[in-house]
């Protein structure tokens, strides 16, 4: 195996700094593996797409009666704009938003116990509520974090318009905002709703020397969210495909190989969406997607997710087995680059190596350098490479095409949710008008 921990955590601690979706350091982030690759001679590309960056220009919660008092927020993007004068009403905390929580809703602004999901929020504005406050974070975060809350923005469905103002706040201001018990409080979220930005994926590609129309796709996302450096994630998967690059370098493989770095996977998958989209007409010559989200943390445990038959979760358990290499495998879809492919109709699977509670975290300053080992991850750096080649180098490739029926019906909830089937119907809908 020609795969180095030193070479790998020497990258790491490089691209060890905030690189959030969009910015300029997401960007020098993307160029620096590109010029990784192509220092081995394996020629890359940097491909550019579009992606929603909502501006808040403004976003304040504060309570009104009986007496003033004002609370730390950030908005939502893409949630809505409130009027100059913000929306005003009682508090009401429906945990998390099952419809027994908002038969009341009517006329007020509602308080969650964490995040808003896409099917709460569509209940939520069904109800007749003014606004929302979601939550962020732990009670047990020390008093620096608190200011420290997480933005996030709304994943829309195509053509949605609907006006629905959200802040965020973190747990413990939650706590005290229901201790205090208000009779009326009021909320102003001011945004660009419609703002745009560039995000980059960078894809590098080893041909095949037998089979090069045939292609297996690596990947991994090199961005990170704000106030943590993202060594773990992802981090550390951004520099796991590139050693599995650098093995393949020095052992030529029969398929052609290409490893993406995708760009804004913390905003919602946005860098494998574009690949997917960006090369849809030769997603049929991509047979497989090996995805890597987070690898390399010191205490914890291994874990592969298979969006495809359940012959890959049976084979990887069997591998693992033979080699002494204990990993815990399912058939799911998990939230990370894996689940574009799937849902481009490509089989495809997600190594990580996930912390036991209490353990390593991310999303926060927590996600740190030191809580990595460079010997964790170049074990894993190893199975992966044994899986890999087997796959890569099958005589007759081994995962069949289709995938479980109830991953397609997952696939199926998942665009619905989203719209997307609609918008599926309507393409299919002008292709028919275009061949009239």
């Amino acid at each position: 195996m020609n795969i180095c921990k030193e070479r790998a955590f020497d990258l790491l601690k490089q691209i060890s700094f905030q690189r959030i979706a969009g910015t300029a350091e997401e960007l020098k982030c993307a160029e620096m593996l590109k010029a990784e690759c192509e220092k081995v001679g394996v020629p890359a590309v940097i491909e550019a797409f579009e992606i929603d960056m909502p501006e808040i220009h403004e976003a304040k919660l504060e309570v009104t009666k009986p007496e003033h008092c004002e609370i730390r927020c950030v908005g939502i993007g893409k949630s809505g704009v409130t009027p100059d004068e913000g929306l005003c009403g009682p508090l009401l905390y429906i945990e998390d938003g099952m419809e027994a929580n908002l038969v009341d809703a009517k006329g007020k602004i509602l308080l969650l116990s964490g995040a808003a999901k896409p099917e709460v929020l569509e209940r939520m504005r069904k109800s007749g509520a003014l606004g929302y406050i979601a939550c962020h974070g732990s009670l047990y975060d020390p008093e620096e974090m608190i200011p420290e809350i997480r933005t996030r923005s709304e994943r829309r469905k195509p053509g949605e318009d609907a006006n629905f103002p959200g802040v965020v706040i973190h747990i413990t201001d939650a706590q005290k905002l229901l201790r205090m018990n208000p009779e009326e409080i009021r909320i102003i979220v001011k945004q660009d709703v419609d703002k745009k930005g560039t995000s980059h994926n960078v894809v590098a590609t080893i041909e095949g020397t037998e089979k090069p129309e045939e292609i297996i796709a690596f990947s991994a996302h090199y961005d990170s969210v704000i106030y943590g450096t993202g060594a773990w994630d992802n981090g550390t998967g951004s520099i796991t495909i590139m050693e599995l690059m650098h093995h393949f370098v020095k052992n030529p493989p029969k398929r052609t190989l290409k490893f993406v770095w995708c760009g804004s996977e913390e905003i919602g998958l946005c860098g494998s969406k574009a690949y997917c989209e960006a090369h849809k007409d030769e997603m049929e010559k991509h047979l497989f997607n090996i995805n890597v989200d987070m690898t390399g943390v010191l205490l914890g445990y291994e874990k592969a997710v298979c969006s495809c038959d359940e012959i890959v979760a049976k084979y990887v358990d069997f591998l693992g087995r033979v080699e002494g290499f204990p990993i815990v495998t399912d058939v799911d879809m998990y939230p990370s680059d894996s689940s574009s492919f799937a849902r481009a109709g490509v089989p495809a699977m997600t190594f990580a190596r996930l912390a036991p509670k209490g353990g390593a975290e991310i999303h926060s300053r927590k996600d740190i350098f030191e809580v990595l080992d460079p010997n964790a991850f170049i074990n894993t750096v190893a199975f992966m490479v044994k899986f890999s080649d087997a796959v890569v180098n099958a005589k007759v490739f081994p995962v069949p095409r289709q995938l479980p029926k109830e991953l397609v019906e997952k696939i199926e909830q998942m665009k619905k949710m989203m719209g997307e089937d609609k918008k599926t119907e309507k393409k299919d809908d002008e292709k028919t008008e275009e061949k009239k």
